[in-house]
């Protein structure tokens, strides 16, 4: 979806008529920490993973378990069923701080589980930085990118 705006992307993961209904925006540099305001300027909801992450710590726990399944069945699926966004449609910040902690066979796992098989509640649109080679490798970023 290159040749998209972002709007576009959102009216059309905010639509039900996409197979995956997971959107992915890298974003340079100067826009990140500015996240909130993509999603103002975009009419949908905000929610930085980082922070929730923290929300759903039991008391006095000190680390979380870290592979693609978790973060697709425990993050993903926590924010998607646990927010009521507005528009369908939730942008998602600081979802490369996990991801990052990941071994590479558990990144790919991800990339391909969410791309292929994975159907949240609501829409989400996932912010990362524009330099993602070591998130994503240059495959599967062209196969998000597709139309």
């Amino acid at each position: 979806m290159s040749d998209v705006s972002v709007s576009q992307l959102v009216g059309c993961l905010k639509g039900w008529t996409l197979h995956n209904r997971t959107g992915i925006l890298l974003v340079s540099p100067s826009w990140l920490g500015r996240e909130a305001e993509i999603a103002t300027r975009l009419a949908i909801s905000f929610e930085d993973e980082r922070e929730w992450v923290l929300r759903q710590l039991a008391p006095g726990q000190q680390y979380l378990e870290q592979n693609w399944n978790y973060l697709i069945s425990k993050h993903l699926d926590g924010l998607a069923c646990g927010s009521r966004p507005d528009g369908n449609c939730t942008l998602v910040a600081n979802m490369d701080l996990l991801l990052t902690s990941c071994g590479a066979d558990d990144r790919n796992l991800f990339w391909c589980f969410l791309r292929e098989s994975y159907r949240p509640s609501w829409s989400l649109l996932l912010v990362f930085p524009l330099e993602t080679r070591r998130l994503m490798t240059e495959g599967e970023r062209s196969l998000w990118t597709e139309p």
